[in-house]
């Protein structure tokens, strides 16, 4: 088991002194995505706006929390919610790394 990228080789030794040698690259790519969370009516609910819709970007997925989720697109990267306060999304990107962004929805009804 390798944790650290780089060019790893194994030398064999047979029973009469042979010996034949392998090597092997290992690569990483543990950078995180880019995440990023809007609302739409600037993030604010009103009598006429009775829900908003969530924007995540920068992944391949996106999985939603908050208090007023009424539906999410885990693909797409989009939420309707109902409900003002908090909302994060945790954003996954192509190589399985994660990250999170979050917005604050407020009311005005």
């Amino acid at each position: 088991v390798v944790s650290t990228s780089g060019t790893y080789s194994v030398t064999a030794t047979a029973a009469n002194g042979c010996t034949a040698t392998a090597s092997s690259t290992v690569s990483s790519n543990t950078t995180a995505p880019n995440a990023t969370l809007t609302a739409s009516n600037s993030g604010t609910l009103t009598c006429a706006v009775p829900s908003l819709t969530l924007t995540a970007t920068g992944g391949t997925s996106y999985t939603f929390a908050g208090p007023g989720i009424l539906s999410q697109n885990t693909t797409s990267g989009t939420a309707v919610v109902n409900a003002s306060g908090v909302y994060a999304v945790t954003v996954t990107g192509a190589n399985g790394c994660t990250a999170t962004a979050s917005t604050q929805v407020f009311s005005n009804t």
